[in-house]
């Protein structure tokens, strides 16, 4: 098992942090699912796992692959192709389980111990990355069905591009850009929302 490593999520004005302070940029843990790449918060991710083999129950939507226990909790796996309504695929040695903790909601105050876990199933994991809060944008221009599950489109800043923009503050020069590389932000709160209904079925 990996622990989630990487910068600590940086809290400053513009944007804010589900605690509510306000930030500047954010820590992203980042990952493909299809030929995109993903990120979530990484104050958000526990774990990360290999994938194991989970316990399937019955009367749940088909994007809840079943449940698993770690550390002797158990939680529910989410497989986020499926949760985006995409195309299943079978499973890599690249695969993961995201350990996550389900965001507080409003004024909601519970420790992190408090806060129910999920798994969520990806294709692979990259890396954590530092995304400017001016760099994302809204989901406006997605159209495909996950769009509701979408927080923003962000936009990471290479090192090429930063130098480009220092070279434009401090004299003329030749700089070559490379194509920005583009993060989907996915919204937690609504990937973990689904309940049991009184119909037994989860939603």
């Amino acid at each position: 098992m990996a622990q989630a490593s990487g910068p600590s999520p940086v809290y400053e004005s513009g944007g804010r942090h589900p605690t509510g302070e306000l930030r500047l940029q954010r820590d992203v843990l980042t990952f493909h699912i299809a030929e995109e790449e993903y990120g979530i918060g990484i104050e958000h991710i526990r774990e990360i796992i290999k994938h194991r083999l989970v316990t399937e129950v019955p009367r749940v939507p088909g994007f809840v692959a079943g449940i698993i226990a770690v550390r002797g909790q158990v939680m529910p796996v989410i497989d986020l192709r499926q949760r985006l309504r995409m195309r299943t695929a079978g499973l890599s040695p690249k695969s993961r389980i995201l350990i996550v903790s389900r965001p507080a909601a409003g004024h909601e105050v519970l420790s992190e111990e408090e806060r129910e876990r999920f798994g969520l199933v990806v294709d692979r994991v990259n890396e954590v990355v530092r995304i400017h809060e001016i760099d994302i944008e809204p989901p406006t221009v997605l159209s495909g069905k996950e769009s509701e599950f979408v927080e923003g489109i962000g936009r990471v800043r290479n090192e090429v591009e930063e130098s480009a923009r220092r070279e434009a503050r401090f004299g003329p020069g030749m700089i070559t850009t490379e194509p920005q590389r583009i993060i989907i932000l996915l919204d937690l709160v609504k990937v973990l929302s689904f309940e049991v209904m009184r119909s037994g079925r989860m939603l």
